[in-house]
């Protein structure tokens, strides 16, 4: 497989698409992208969802501009049982199909959009960044994909940590559906292996927490840690007017091991564990599962 070079967006190119930035530090490779009603092909030896790969990005500047408004729609002083983000504000995409709320100390910025690439069931492809201001997480939203064929290297699975559904978010459901069925939010631990020992995602040590929101089909457990995990990566998308089958999204967020050591002053996969009671996963958690979807 072809490692895709790092940039800010989106590379795109007739209609091969390389998405980049994704919760592992990382990216997919996507393939084979078809037109409307296109179906994705396959990997030979590789399940019939494609599966996740990861390879080397930089990390966006935490400052970067929204193009978009974001406006505070929360109380600065939040009552007890409130979200652990406290007060919040709500994003919506250039496109106005997905909007997320995360803590007002956050930034959220329009990476990029480009409406007239509307590369697959007439959705527009866009990227949006959420960044903590001490950049000790991040959540990036890329939308508007195409079908894939995708077959790198993955880290090992070490546990689900965490995983529950997420039943208020729509999805497609027709007969074209690629990615269909229930909603879920997982926290999962990778480590690096021999396959993936060099990416900037693992540069923070040999651990790796990713926080993703994917279909799962009823058939897959979502807590599963072998090779099931990787048939359920992204999230789909209601179609848009004129089309069966809806986009394609891919949406995850990180957390690296020496971040999570310098949060809860412990080690290693100890220290990725625990991260899980702190303020930071909270709002990470809380931005992730916040998502509303309008069908465009």
């Amino acid at each position: 497989m072809t490692i895709a070079t790092p940039s800010a967006g989106a590379a795109v190119c007739g209609r091969r698409t390389t998405v980049l930035g994704l919760g592992l530090g990382a990216a997919l490779l996507l393939s084979a992208c078809g037109g409307a009603g296109g179906e994705p092909s396959e990997t030979a030896g590789a399940p019939t969802t494609p599966a996740e790969t990861v390879t080397d990005t930089a990390s966006p500047s935490a400052t970067a501009t929204p193009s978009v408004t974001v406006t505070e729609t929360a109380s600065a002083s939040p009552t007890e049982g409130d979200s652990p983000a406290g007060a919040t504000q709500g994003y919506t995409s250039e496109s106005g199909v997905f909007t997320w709320r995360f803590p007002e100390t956050w930034s959220a910025s329009q990476e990029d959009y480009n409406e007239e690439l509307l590369d697959y069931q007439g959705v527009p492809y866009e990227e949006v960044l959420f960044q903590d201001p001490e950049g000790i997480t991040q959540y990036r939203t890329t939308t508007g994909l195409g079908p894939t064929d995708n077959d790198g290297p993955k880290p090992d699975v070490v546990e689900v940590l965490e995983a529950e559904e997420l039943p208020g978010i729509p999805v497609n459901e027709g007969e074209e559906a690629t990615g269909s069925r229930p909603v879920w939010y997982r926290a999962s631990l990778y480590q690096a292996n021999e396959d993936v020992p060099d990416l900037v995602s693992f540069e923070g040590g040999e651990f790796l927490l990713s926080v993703q929101v994917v279909n799962i089909s009823e058939d897959l457990d979502p807590e599963a840690g072998d090779d099931s995990h990787w048939s359920s990566w992204f999230y789909e998308q209601p179609p848009a007017e004129g089309f069966e089958a809806g986009a394609a999204a891919v949406l995850s967020g990180s957390v690296t091991q020496d971040a999570a050591e310098e949060v809860t002053g412990l080690e290693a996969e100890e220290a990725m564990r625990a991260f899980l009671e702190t303020e930071e996963y909270g709002q990470l958690r809380s931005v992730a599962t916040s998502m509303e979807v309008t069908a465009p």
